[in-house]
């Protein structure tokens, strides 16, 4: 879902990219650079997309939340939206209430992946990063998620820098954000943005011809790097094993094997990290060996346990994802309310011996 019509003849797009609805409406550069960023195949090299066998039904982002739906039934795993409400605009910064806070919009779609247990919406977490417009943030520099960013159940992507890599796929280096990717977290303190991926400076497919190509940088761009990615991590697990993860298994996946940027654990910049899909690719290929995933029942109040043996060297890491009930929106007007939005509260914990440790928890 983006704002205007892509550019479905493009020799990149082989045939493979259904314009759905508005078919007559002018090209757009940005949803055409978007989609290829998530479908492209190499023609040229250089703007080959994340999964460059997929197919894309695109749509302009008018009724996208009921278009969801109808997608969904049809099978879809995975969808792109790189579109948002900027902090302040034309008409003035938005109320400061109304940033990072659980409204109508975030209920929306986290309904919509409550009753779509297979379904993650990806969206861009926005493009304010410099923009300190909030008159009453959560801290100075943070706090400027608006709307579906604030969601529990969907993936918000930041935007980060290009990073090199060495040739096993680990980082050489550092991972730096792009200072105009919005921070987070949300007003009642979960960590959002939850991902990051590269979205600074990357070649696409352009609308201006079927072999043009351009250059954008924003979470619009990182964004559908992610959900492109998350589409091969749903086939590769297929091909494995004959079934697709649950969204909140893939979700879970990819911020437990995310590269960690900034601070030492989540943050309300970089989320849980750099995309790294090599490594969860592994993970679901070792599952049962060096690593486990499993999707689990959890009866109200029911305590689930489970003993591994740890090598003592390689990081012991282990974390826990569900799809959450819909939370209760805030309607106070009051800025930075921070009355829990989960309604199922589950919580993790290692023992080792007469020691117990804790999960990352944001302050």
């Amino acid at each position: 879902w983006d704002g205007g019509r892509v550019r479905a003849s493009h020799n990149a797009f082989g045939g493979r990219v259904t314009v759905v609805d508005n078919p007559t409406e002018a090209l757009v550069a940005h949803s055409t650079h978007v989609t290829g960023t998530m479908i492209a195949s190499a023609n040229p090299a250089t703007i080959k997309g994340m999964a460059p066998q997929a197919s894309a039904r695109t749509f302009n982002w008018t009724d996208d939340e009921s278009e969801a739906l109808s997608e969904i039934q049809l099978g879809m795993l995975v969808s792109n939206h790189s579109y948002g409400v900027p902090i302040s605009g034309s008409t003035g910064p938005l109320p400061s209430w109304l940033i990072g806070a659980y409204i109508s919009d975030s209920y929306a779609w986290d309904e919509i992946a409550y009753l779509s247990p297979y379904y993650l919406q990806v969206a861009s977490a926005g493009n304010d990063g410099d923009n300190n417009a909030n008159t009453d943030p959560i801290a100075t520099g943070f706090d400027k998620l608006v709307g579906n960013k604030v969601a529990k159940n969907n993936l918000v992507v930041a935007n980060a820098q290009d990073v090199s890599t060495n040739s096993d796929g680990t980082i050489s280096g550092s991972i730096n954000i792009n200072s105009s990717s919005s921070q987070g977290p949300t007003d009642d303190f979960r960590i959002k943005p939850d991902i990051t991926g590269n979205g600074t400076g990357l070649t696409s497919t352009n609308s201006t011809s079927n072999t043009s190509t351009t250059v954008m940088t924003g979470t619009s761009m990182s964004s559908p790097n992610v959900a492109g990615s998350l589409i091969l991590l749903q086939q590769h697990h297929n091909n494995l094993y004959g079934s697709f993860m649950r969204s909140a298994t893939l979700k879970g996946l990819a911020c437990h094997t995310a590269d960690d940027g900034g601070d030492i654990g989540p943050d309300p910049i970089f989320g849980w990290g750099l995309l790294n899909t090599k490594k969860a690719a592994e993970t679901i290929t070792n599952n049962g060996l060096s690593s486990w995933v499993s999707e689990e029942n959890l009866n109200q109040g029911q305590t689930f346990t489970m003993n591994v043996n740890s090598n003592g060297s390689t990081p012991l890491i282990a974390s826990i994802t569900w799809t959450d009930v819909p939370g209760t929106t805030n309607t106070s007007g009051v800025p930075n309310q921070n009355t829990a939005a989960l309604i199922n509260d589950l919580d993790i914990r290692i023992t080792k011996n007469s020691t117990t440790y804790y999960p990352w928890k944001l302050t």
